[in-house]
């Protein structure tokens, strides 16, 4: 109760931004569905605060599962009220997708007239894929003190030490120090986008959403992201440092300034973003008269922004002004978003460390066909790679395929086309649901005329909820709930 509490009073302290905005454009129904939801959400959480009170919290396998769990459910059902209350989102369902959208870094946004909206809304969304993508380290870094999850951090360490007692002050210190390294890099890329040509605004929302790997837009087409080169570069750089593992910034910016290079995921993570570039730019010249330049521009930003899970599309243009997308740079895109960034890191998909580990294991069987009495050592970086490291990124490879399927057949089941509904999984699964432009899907024609996350039916859009979740948590954090043997400890 005390991390969920917590977790509630700063919500709500968050909402006074939007709502002090609110008041300056002298927006008083938008100021007071703030201040409301803020009084309300302060409530339950000091409430349950006050209650865990000198209780002894205790970070063991059972709490650790279902704070986990509970918290994707809890945070955006509080953060959905401003929506409801302002009554720009009529439909509680609507406003719980949007607030599950943001908080876990999704991006898919069932609201529509981005440009007619108050600013304070708009702000809101992006401050709930900011407090998303530090929840999301601090639940991941939760997980690895009782799980091996690999890519440990100075939280995560604090935290194994302190499974059996009170929480300590070292994990608070380790919260802050990880908060102060999210808070600077945010800073920056706000500030640079700003210098780069953005609106004050605007460069404040996209930094929130960036460095979060979420991809909330300003506007309804995002045209502004696109105006020049110098703020796709700024994007470019801070989606990459939002899919890095965030304990290689803390080493970093504790005086480790080798930390990146010796860390394999991050080299696998240029490895393949390079590899993406020169599939994208193969195909996208053998299929278009694209210029060499403009060829380069849209396969680095769209590889960037599909293997982070951040979702900005910067869709290719015809001479006639018409967007074109080659299928097999579709099929690549895709591929780059179910692969993901670090583990760590903001982004989503199965992450590079697994993909990693899957890669070596297919090599070392191809190599026992000729060698069958080879003894091959499995290595990640310098740590073995057990059976059970093994066991378990095949595991949860299994299970990954298995939800996209199942997800994709529930979707069919609503109305929308196969193709639409296992890109729709696919994405969703990766929280990276922005990257899902309906046109280059099939648009209306192929999916029962809906063209935006708003127009799916009210069974789709809870078993896309359904599928943020599970995608943002490790399945087995979930799975693990329904053992009843964890129940009985």
């Amino acid at each position: 109760m005390t991390v969920i509490g917590w977790s509630l009073t700063l919500l709500s302290a968050l909402m006074v931004l939007p709502c002090l905005f609110a008041l300056e454009r002298a927006s008083i129904d938008i100021a007071a569905a703030f201040f409301v939801s803020a009084i309300v959400t302060l409530f339950f959480g000091g409430a349950l605060v006050f209650a865990s009170r000198g209780q002894a919290t205790a970070l063991n396998r059972r709490n650790t599962f279902m704070i986990a769990a509970v918290i994707w459910v809890i945070i955006p059902a509080f953060a959905a009220l401003p929506f409801y209350l302002s009554g720009l989102v009529p439909s509680l369902l609507d406003a719980f997708f949007e607030a599950l959208s943001g908080f876990t870094t999704n991006g898919a946004s069932v609201m529509e007239g981005l440009d007619d909206m108050p600013r304070s809304i708009i702000l809101w969304r992006a401050l709930i894929q900011w407090f998303g993508g530090f929840a999301l380290i601090i639940i991941v870094s939760m997980l690895a003190s009782v799980i091996s999850i690999p890519g440990g951090s100075p939280l995560s360490r604090a935290l194994a030490k302190s499974t059996r007692r009170r929480l300590s002050r070292r994990v608070r210190d380790a919260v802050l120090s990880t908060l102060s390294v999210y808070a600077i890099l945010t800073g920056l890329c706000i500030v640079l986008l700003w210098f780069s040509g953005l609106s004050a605004f605007n460069a404040l929302c996209y930094g929130f959403s960036t460095l979060s790997t979420g991809g909330f837009l300003v506007s309804d087409n995002g045209f502004e992201l696109f105006e020049n080169r110098m703020t796709e570069i700024v994007l470019i750089i801070f989606m990459f440092a939002g899919a890095i593992n965030f304990s290689l910034h803390w080493a970093f910016f504790n005086g480790n300034r080798k930390a990146y290079f010796e860390n394999s995921e991050y080299r696998y993570l240029i490895y393949v973003f390079l590899a993406l570039v020169i599939g994208l730019m193969v195909m996208l010249s053998q299929e278009t008269h694209f210029e060499f330049l403009q060829t380069l521009r849209y396969s680095i930003f769209n590889a960037m922004s599909f293997l982070t899970t951040t979702g900005y599309v910067m869709s290719p243009l015809t001479e006639s002004g018409d967007i074109y997308w080659p299928v097999g740079t579709l099929m690549l895109l895709f591929i780059a978003l179910t692969i993901g960034g670090s583990t760590g890191s903001t982004s989503g998909g199965l992450k590079l460390m697994r993909v990693a580990i899957l890669v070596k294991l297919v090599l070392v069987e191809v190599r026992n066909l000729s060698f069958p009495s080879a003894v091959v050592l499995l290595k990640y970086g310098k740590d073995k790679i057990t059976k059970d490291h093994l066991l378990a990124t095949w595991a949860f490879f299994t299970f990954y395929v298995f939800t996209i399927l199942i997800v994709a057949l529930g979707l069919s089941l609503s109305g929308i086309g196969l193709q639409g509904g296992l890109a729709l999984a696919s994405a969703n699964l990766a929280n990276a649901g922005s990257a899902i432009d309906f046109i280059m899907i099939g648009g209306g024609e192929h999916n029962g005329g809906i063209a935006s996350y708003g127009g799916l039916p009210a069974f789709a859009k809870i078993l896309l909820c359904f599928t943020m979740v599970i995608g943002r948590l490790e399945f087995f954090a979930i799975l693990a709930l329904f053992n009843p043997a964890l129940w009985k400890r």
